[in-house]
């Protein structure tokens, strides 16, 4: 058996980094985006690139006699397409400078990420690539029988969404390239994911400080980049004592969840309104089909809590964002329940994107319309903010005494997803009761924040304790999992990720919050840059 050069990864993943890095950059050239650091781009161009094949793929997806490899050469084509639009528009990323002080901070970033990632890969993660490799070799085997939807006879049934998500399609179009057998894969996908999530969380992260940085000293800047990474650092390697994989869809989907919090958090904190911002975030989360489907209904309560978020800032005006935010997302989630067979649950949906396909339509012809909707929400924002949690709780009592349970049993601890993350407690009576008093603690601060939300004017800090705490009260209490469970039964298999990743993002925010006041406390001198540097 001949093992593949490692040269060969390396080079289809300089390939794709330069594919992403440019389009990044021309995408933020087009929509007028302020960034500092051009390597902040990769994310933006990586995400991008998954909407569009992502996109372009759905329709063709619903014809149930197209061949699995028809999929494979048709991302070719538009990876094709792709690129000639990054050289279309070179002249955007040629102006870059691209040679500076940011390059070498970049790569340290990248290498410091590279070692976490090769450290939890080698001694903290048990490093199985077989269950993915089977995957693949099925997905490979099969690839010229049709997949579709709605053929209920395909071959592929049994690997769930795997065959109409991009990331498995565009690892298969990967070891095609490359030339792999199947006992081949490791030696090709490894190293390129390797390569491409090193990249790609180091430019997350970039945009992270980036976007909520404030603090003009140079000391206090490079003390606060370093404390971020290392919060950021734990975080990624916390990841390699869990299934996540730097190969896995649900691992990039991690990555968008925290890259769309933080560019909201960017665009309600700024001082100037960013109005392509919104259609942006809602693109990126658009894109979340090409690495995990089965996360259709955590997209959609991550979107329903960001627009109280996006609300707070912007108390006008925020109608067109919620379209802007929601319009891609949402459509997925509705082919989802169809293909799914929760009739119920596509009607309602399909009421909803119907919805605000008519909303939309309001807003070019009777925006007095929109604006008495825009003033009700604002002056009635406690209102709206607890009508559906307090419907779920309502239903979900409801059927606890239906059914004559105890309201706190031991039974139920599978509906606290901080349950499931306590396993280093040993005594379970302790770890029970631990959790359910968090628990119950925490929804009693939901409840009091939201009365007490307006007289705190709006930063990060305040951005992401909103989204927590509504995201905790509308969908994560164990009290509405309950039901939600009944309507979306694999509920309880995110084991409450959105929220660990939402608390990771709160831990980056405090050292950003902390150290921008004691900054601003400190007397401002006049400064002199004779060099323009994204970090002064």
């Amino acid at each position: 058996m001949t093992i593949i050069s490692l040269g060969v990864p390396i080079a289809l993943a300089i390939v794709v980094l330069f594919m992403f890095y440019t389009s990044g950059t021309i995408i933020f050239e087009f929509l007028r985006f302020k960034v500092k650091n051009q390597f902040a781009s990769i994310a933006a161009g990586f995400f991008a690139y998954f909407t569009y094949i992502s996109i372009l793929t759905l329709p063709l997806q619903l014809i149930s006699v197209l061949p699995y490899i028809f999929f494979v050469y048709y991302l070719w084509a538009l990876t094709i397409v792709y690129l000639l639009f990054c050289f279309i528009f070179l002249k955007y990323w040629l102006s870059t400078n691209f040679l500076s002080l940011n390059l070498i901070i970049f790569f340290i970033i990248v290498s410091l990420i590279g070692v976490l990632n090769y450290f939890g890969y080698t001694y903290i993660n048990d490093g199985s690539f077989a269950r993915h490799k089977n995957t693949l070799s099925i997905l490979y085997w099969l690839k010229d029988n049709p997949v579709s939807f709605f053929n209920s006879s395909t071959l592929f049934n049994f690997l769930d969404f795997k065959p109409f998500q991009g990331w498995y399609t565009f690892q298969i179009s990967t070891l095609i390239l490359a030339g792999a057998e199947s006992y081949q894969y490791q030696d090709v996908l490894v190293p390129f994911t390797f390569i491409l999530d090193s990249f790609l969380t180091a430019s997350i992260f970039i945009t992270m400080f980036e976007s909520l940085k404030k603090t003009t000293s140079k000391v206090n800047t490079y003390l606060l980049l370093s404390i971020s990474f290392i919060i950021f650092g734990l975080m990624k390697t916390a990841l390699f004592t869990t299934t996540y994989t730097f190969w896995s869809g649900e691992t990039i989907f991690i990555y968008l969840v925290f890259y769309t919090i933080v560019l909201m958090l960017k665009y309600t904190t700024q001082d100037y309104r960013e109005r392509h911002n919104p259609i942006f975030i809602g693109t990126v989360l658009g894109g979340y089909i090409s690495f995990s489907w089965e996360s259709s209904y955590q997209v959609l309560f991550l979107i329903y809590c960001l627009i109280f978020v996006l609300q707070r800032r912007y108390s006008t005006n925020f109608t067109k964002d919620i379209l802007k935010l929601s319009i891609f997302a949402l459509t997925d989630v509705v082919f989802y329940n169809i293909v799914s067979n929760y009739y119920l649950q596509s009607i309602l949906f399909g009421g909803l994107l119907l919805f605000l396909i008519i909303v939309a339509s309001l807003m070019t012809r009777r925006y007095s319309t929109v604006i008495a909707f825009e003033v009700f929400t604002d002056s009635r924002i406690k209102l709206v903010t607890f009508l559906l949690p307090l419907a779920f709780m309502l239903i979900s009592i409801a059927l606890t005494l239906g059914s004559n349970q105890a309201f706190i049993s031991t039974a139920d601890t599978y509906l606290n997803f901080l349950y499931v993350w306590t396993t280093i407690f040993k005594n379970e009576e302790i770890r029970f009761w631990l959790t359910t008093i968090s628990a119950l603690t925490i929804l009693a601060i939901s409840v009091v924040w939201i009365f007490i939300r307006k007289i705190f004017t709006t930063t990060a800090l305040t951005g992401i304790v909103d989204l927590i705490l509504i995201s905790y009260l509308t969908f994560y209490n164990p009290i509405v999992v309950k039901f939600i469970t009944l309507i979306y039964p694999t509920m309880l298999e995110s084991n409450g990720m959105i929220m660990i990743i939402q608390g990771s993002i709160l831990l980056n925010v405090l050292a950003y919050w902390g150290i921008n006041k004691f900054d601003a406390k400190t007397e401002p001198q006049v400064k002199v840059i004779k060099k323009y540097n994204w970090l002064v």
